[in-house]
């Protein structure tokens, strides 16, 4: 069994050879029925053609017409659609011709459009159905999921990029998928992942303008999904057409402050300015010092005083002498906190967004979407944020059976990050700061070929790069802060107020990883009922981590560091059956991964025989899946899905390394745990879908999600009581839900309201928040390498991110592009679209326990709301059309409190028990106090 393990690499190398690729859904399907609108007779032979896509209000000609035949029995699909909007016209001879305009295609899903054909009897033109509308409901809805049009979603305000997508979910909160913990979900772009392998979380935010379609699985997704619990995020790009279109956009927000209260700097809000603008002020006692006054020792002033005189008899100070002493430390002072009454209020966020598209040559289009987002931070720093992202591809059709598609993605970003710590870095953002710089890239090539109209096959190939770094100013890469503090004029000070300057932030360092995916799958249109695909995926990982904790000094420095080669993979196979009364996509999926390194036998010991070691072994899972859906009438289906999905702990819980090898003996703080085994999710769901009208449509469903071998820290700890952190598989969940959304998409008027209600219970909600962890102990009792285990006696608690309640609502109006009235052969109410939107969840959990019962996430913060809204024009002139749109945000001015740092800080949360009125008050240094 052994040997066959260590073949499986090489047996997916050679697969993928002879297979093609593609890891995630990207290309939808047509089917229906043709008959005579008289006898309803199928009309065998007759022919479909896809005749033209939609690009907004443009109609683009395809220069191959896809099309299909229809069956003896009336039947006809057209497969390997890309999703997008399209005319579909049907011919036969003997009968008109019927065209249907802007049906719309979604990735994995099957739009029917079934043809009543009449005879013709004289010569007439066909017949036009224009704004095509499905009027019965989506049969084969066996998944969870929300299909967005980025044409359409761009109408609403703020939306920029994917995450602003999954705000307009009620079953994503936060980032976290239907209960489950962040980094339980998956991203895909062009079929292959975008996810850091690091820490799971999503490498960058692909920009809206590049994206043709999203898909949001929250439950039930199928076997081709894998490495994800919670929930698919499965991303189309926008391709070029044989008709070049481009697009500028730019958009900026007024100049304000982003504070409640305006300027932080503003003396109204340092409550202690003025009063140490007295010099008597700096002769009272140092609250920190006692006995010695304010301008003494501790403060920067003694150090620049000469050696005192010695003189017979001596000198004594004089009351002025004391207050030139004192007056002397305020003037430092006042260097500290020379930002006070600084008016920044001018500044202006600004982005701009391009793209552009089309053909290249006969066979070949490009496209391109580039933006720049300048984002000023909270407080003004020497450098805004700024991000850079670019996406482009080139298609290449050299046959009607083939198609390559070139892709590169690259994302630039640059923060500045202001941590819980605002003491330190209001009046100091040049070394307090830390500057954080991240790049992202994917490349690759995808190959479709063609076998027949009812099968195809695809490959993929990509790369991934993710580069994470965080660095000092003024340091080389062999310096710590000490070594410049030894060398300068000016030491780091701190005030009356604990406001600090020049001190540098002491942590630094990078991390790198490479991501090479490559994929198999096949797809078959059997006969009119079975749809089968197959497939194989593979990644291998290069991780490169490089990071340095408290680089004070030498001798404290904590150094995270690891280089490593893991590879995994999977074989799957699922097939949708399609009958009149039930539609079943059934799958199954077998995963294995290695993470090709060795691990310490001696867990408590690990680096007293550093030789002790063994290497990983391929660990395989398999996971079925199933969905059902019943139809019950032409307007409503019933569905179920059920599914095991398991997702391979983070690298940085499997790998991490993070040790001080500058002292005489080397100390761990944290290891890795190479043997994690994988989480896993078993997810139930069961609901309604009923279409009220055309384009009206109610979806509820119920979820439950059982939740094992969760993530979880624990010390170590050997017989010398020496300990280091790591991790077990130790923690679960338990996730219940109802799920309820009405949904209007054609109309002048359209919109939606989601609603979710759900409860999430378990241990922990990360593996590093439980108060008390797991202790894992050498038991000298017995042979050496045996533990015994100790953990806390905690129940059950809601998890600090459940949300009882989440609700989303928008509405849209538009108005038609011949609106009245008209003047001058002008329309100005024409091509008008006013958007709101509102969202509204309840609080989060939080421990108050004031009496001491061991109370856990007892209480709830206050309840979040926000109200967006956006109006917009569009302006046609000549084959030109501008959009001019406004957008306000938190239209209704309510507050939303940080969690962390009000309900997750020792002190801020006594406060706001029991002094909620001053808690934006900082009294910890009274009298020297500061509004936050």
């Amino acid at each position: 069994m052994s040997r066959f393990y260590a073949r499986i690499p090489a047996i997916c190398f050679f697969s993928f050879l002879i297979f093609s690729v593609l890891s995630a859904g990207v290309t939808g399907k047509i089917a229906g029925l043709v008959t005579d609108v008289e006898t309803k007779e199928p009309l065998a032979g007759a022919n479909v053609i896809v005749e033209s896509i939609w690009q907004g209000d443009i109609e683009i000609k395809l220069d191959v017409p896809l099309g299909a035949s229809v069956d003896i029995d009336g039947s006809y699909f057209i497969l390997n659609l890309r999703p997008g909007v399209y005319n579909l016209r049907v011919n036969y001879v003997g009968y008109v011709d019927e065209i249907k305009t802007k049906i719309q295609v979604f990735v994995d899903k099957t739009t029917r459009v079934d043809y009543e054909l009449k005879q013709q009897l004289l010569e007439t033109e066909e017949i036009v159905v224009t704004a095509f509308t499905e009027r019965t409901v989506e049969k084969d809805l066996t998944a969870t999921k929300q299909v967005y049009n980025v044409s359409d979603v761009q109408s609403i305000a703020g939306v920029q990029d994917i995450s602003d997508i999954l705000e307009l979910q009620a079953d994503v909160v936060d980032d976290h998928f239907r209960g489950g913990r962040l980094g339980e979900s998956t991203y895909l772009i062009g079929g292959a992942s975008i996810v850091n392998p690091l820490n799971n979380s999503r490498a960058f935010s692909p920009i809206v303008t590049g994206l043709e379609q999203v898909e949001v699985y929250t439950s039930g997704f199928s076997a081709e999904y894998g490495n994800a619990q919670s929930g698919v995020v499965n991303m189309v790009t926008k391709e070029g057409t044989n008709k070049w279109l481009s697009r500028v956009e730019y958009s900026s927000t007024l100049p304000y402050y982003k504070s409640w209260g305006g300027s932080e700097y503003s003396p109204d809000k340092l409550l202690f300015y003025s009063m140490l603008m007295d010099p008597e002020a700096w002769l009272k006692e140092n609250p920190v010092n006692p006995g010695k006054p304010m301008w003494d020792i501790g403060y920067g002033v003694t150090k620049y005083l000469p050696e005192p005189p010695l003189t017979w008899p001596p000198v004594f100070l004089t009351h002025e002498d004391s207050l030139k002493m004192a007056d002397i430390g305020r003037m430092l002072w006042m260097l500290s906190v020379r930002d006070a009454n600084l008016v920044y209020d001018k500044k202006m966020d600004y982005r701009v967004d391009f793209t552009t598209g089309g053909p290249i040559s006969d066979n070949a289009q490009i496209f391109i979407a580039a933006r720049q987002n300048l984002v000023n931070p909270v407080v003004p720093t020497p450098i805004p944020d700024l991000a850079r992202q670019f996406m482009s591809n080139i298609t290449y059709a050299p046959s009607q059976e083939d198609k390559f598609k070139f892709t590169f993605i690259f994302d630039n970003t640059f923060e500045n990050y202001l941590n819980s710590n605002w003491e330190r870095w209001l009046f100091d953002r040049t070394f307090a700061v830390t500057k954080r710089s991240n790049f992202s890239s994917q490349y690759g090539v995808e190959w479709k070929h063609i076998f027949s109209p009812a099968s195809f096959a695809d490959l993929n190939l990509k790369v991934l790069h993710v580069t994470e770094e965080d660095r000092i100013d003024l340091l080389e890469a062999d310096q710590v802060i000490n070594d410049y503090s030894s060398g300068r004029n000016w030491v780091d000070y701190t005030g009356p107020s604990n406001h600090r300057v020049g001190r540098l932030n002491d942590d630094r360092g990078d991390t790198k990883t490479v991501t090479y995916y490559m994929g198999a799958s096949w797809t078959n249109q059997m006969d009119r009922f079975n749809l089968i695909k197959g497939g194989l995926q593979f990644s291998y990982y290069d991780l490169n981590v490089d990071y340095e904790y408290n680089v004070t000094d030498f001798q404290t420095m904590q150094h995270l560091i690891f280089r490593t080669h893991p590879y995994e993979g999977a074989l799957y196979f699922q097939d949708k059956m399609e009958f009149d009364g039930m539609i079943a996509n059934l799958g199954l999926r077998f995963d294995f991964y290695n993470l090709n390194s060795n691990y310490f036998l001696d867990q408590f010991h690990p680096l007293e025989i550093p030789d002790n070691v063994a290497k990983t072994e391929l660990y395989t899972r398999l996971q079925p899946r199933l969905g059902i859906s019943f139809p019950v009438s032409e307007q409503t289906v019933f569905h179920l899905n059920y599914g095991t999905f398991t997702q391979r702990p983070s690298f940085n819980q499997l790998f991490y390394n993070l040790i001080n090898d500058n002292s005489p003996t080397t100390k761990v703080y944290t290891l890795g745990n190479p043997l994690l085994k994988p989480e896993n999710t078993k997810s139930y769901d069961v609901g309604i879908v009923h279409r009220i009208a055309p384009g009206l449509q109610l979806d509820v469903s119920a979820y439950y999600k059982d939740v094992k071998d969760l993530v979880q820290q624990a010390f170590i700890v050997d017989t010398t009581l020496t300990s280091y952190l790591s991790y077990i598989n130790r923690d679960y969940a338990d996730i219940k839900g109802f799920h309820i959304s009405l949904e209007k998409s054609t109309g002048a008027i359209r919109g939606y309201l989601r609603y979710n209600i759900e409860s999430a219970t378990g241990k922990t909600s990360n593996p590093d928040n439980l108060d008390v962890p797991p202790v894992i102990t050498e038991d000298p009792a017995i042979d050496k390498g045996q533990y015994s285990e100790r953990y806390t006696s905690q129940g059950d608690v809601y998890l600090d991110y459940d949300r009882r309640h989440k609700a989303v609502f928008n509405i849209r109006y538009l108005t038609p592009p011949d609106a009245y009235p008209q003047f001058w052969g002008m329309r100005p109410l024409s091509d008008i679209s006013i958007s709101f939107t509102f969202r509204y969840a309840t609080g989060r959990p939080y421990t108050w326990d004031a009496s001491g019962q061991g109370l856990k996430y007892n209480k709830r913060t206050p309840t979040e709301e926000e109200g967006r809204m956006r109006i917009e024009k569009k302006i046609k002139w000549a084959a030109s059309t501008m959009t001019a749109y406004a957008e306000v945000y938190n239209l209704f001015n309510k507050h939303t409190w940080n969690y962390s740092r009000t309900f997750n800080n020792d002190r801020n949360l006594v406060r706001w028990e029991t002094d909620r009125e001053n808690i934006l008050t900082d009294n910890e240094y009274a009298p020297y106090v500061t509004r936050q």
